[in-house]
């Protein structure tokens, strides 16, 4: 239960923070496998 309380803290920090990407949440038989984070960078111009 605490890998799950992380996870949803950790995408309640990315969600504050602007997030633009994706999280990939891997499960095997035994619990949670892998996390991976992906985000896409956006280019914001100065006008």
């Amino acid at each position: 239960m605490e890998k799950e309380n992380k996870i949803a803290e950790l995408l309640n920090i990315l969600k504050n923070d602007y997030f633009t990407g994706f999280v990939r949440i891997s499960y095997d038989l035994g619990g949670i496998k892998r996390i991976e984070k992906n985000e896409e960078i956006l280019k914001k111009s100065i006008l």
